[in-house]
């Protein structure tokens, strides 16, 4: 490498990425030290970081390590980089990484560039490259996209194009880059002679693209955090279902389209019978398994449009947009049937299980969702008082809310 006094701009830029490069893989091994979750991708990208950062080494040092072909080994480099990248998304989605195909497009790098290693064929090796570099980074604007989708169906549009674009315009770009390589293969012949064929602007750009992958993929792990922990503070972590404050702001919602609309909402509290004679003959860890198969059991016979939550210990509550009063017994007896057909077994143990369920209707009024959930509680305590394992509806008086 030559002194710092007499290095070019292009291999200047190149030494500022060699830094750049060291700094976010050493982030990476941090992430993946602090945040278990996104661990194996973590290392995955530390290693994308580090071999770009290596292919930069490689690529100053040409000049000082004759016997290595500089431009075929940087070139491998950055390919198995852009594979490692491919294969950390692929990894913080969940999936299992298409392993055979990202293996066979390194072997297929490496074979460019044995087969294209002489000056001579340097055209037809750059665009080659480029073109496999292109595939690859419109690889992972694709697996960034389908990260974000995966994590929320309902993420904003425009996160995903925000987190995709390095990688999409770089993609564009090595494609063009390529075209203009074929289009002059004499210029791109003697540059590659005299280790000239990165300029200032080729150096800058792809620092830059670089760069904006490693954000973008900061972008997602924060955004799957994000999810995290928007998940755990509306979503109970014993069943997975909503919780009590997701259920507020979900009948929030409804009551305004309900009085928008002038359709009714109903609310089912539903209450396991005899769920302390479960804990006491079976112990805790078989109620905590009654609980999750009943929270199973009732979000699969709910609707789209309902919300089936978890109220808190054996409670749980179904809200039901546009649903009269006998609409609303209609279900719970479903319901109820449901739960009491259900095999509930626990270490080859079969249990009992039913539920009592009050039922309650907003039709028309001022609406406030406590009145509405007294009203239930209150027809569920008439269910448990007259026998229990059967659905009572709260009296019309009662049940039409005016605060």
């Amino acid at each position: 490498m030559a002194s710092l006094e007499n290095l070019s701009a292009a291999h200047a830029t190149l030494l500022v990425g060699i830094l750049l490069e060291l700094f976010v893989a050493l982030g990476w091994l941090l992430v993946a030290a602090l945040l278990a979750p996104a661990r194996r991708a973590a290392v995955q990208w530390a290693g994308f970081a580090f071999l770009q950062g290596l292919a930069f080494v490689v690529y100053l040092n040409m000049g000082r390590w004759p016997d290595i072909h500089g431009h075929a080994v940087s070139n491998l480099l950055l390919v198995a980089a852009l594979v490692l990248q491919v294969r950390g998304l692929q990894v913080i989605t969940g999936k299992p990484p298409a392993e055979h195909a990202l293996l066979a497009l390194l072997v297929f790098g490496a074979l460019i560039q044995w087969v294209w290693i002489s000056h001579e064929h340097s055209a037809w090796r750059m665009a080659a490259t480029s073109l496999l570099a292109s595939g690859l980074c419109g690889f992972a604007a694709v697996a960034m996209l389908q990260c974000i989708r995966h994590e929320s169906a309902h993420a904003p549009r425009v996160l995903g194009a925000f987190l995709c674009a390095p990688s999409a315009i770089a993609s564009g770009l090595l494609v063009i880059r390529a075209i203009f390589v074929l289009q002059h293969p004499e210029r791109v012949i003697r540059e590659d002679s005299l280790n000239q064929s990165l300029g200032v602007l080729g150096s800058m750009g792809w620092l830059f693209f670089s760069v904006g992958m490693s954000l973008a993929l900061a972008g997602v792990v924060l955004y799957k955090l994000q999810r995290k922990l928007s998940q755990a503070a509306t979503h109970d972590a014993l069943t997975g279902l909503p919780n009590r404050r997701a259920a507020d702001d979900f009948m929030a919602h409804e009551a305004l389209l309900a009085q928008r609309r002038g359709a009714p909402l109903s609310a089912l509290m539903v209450d396991i019978d005899f769920f302390k004679r479960v804990n006491d003959q079976h112990g805790h860890a078989a109620g905590d398994h009654v609980l999750q198969t009943l929270a199973q059991l009732l979000k699969r016979r709910a609707r789209a449009s309902d919300l089936v939550a978890r109220w808190g210990g054996e409670e749980f509550l179904v809200l039901l947009p546009d649903t009269s009063p006998e609409g609303a017994q209609q279900v719970g007896e479903q319901l109820r049937l449901a739960v009491q057909e259900a095999p509930f077994r626990w270490q080859d143990t079969a249990i009992p299980v039913t539920v009592s369920i009050g039922a309650a209707t907003w039709s028309s009024g001022p609406f406030h969702a406590n009145a509405l959930i007294a009203s239930a509680d209150g027809a569920l305590y008439q269910a448990k008082s007259s026998g229990r394992n059967r659905v009572c509806v709260a009296a019309p008086a009662a049940a039409s809310i005016h605060g």
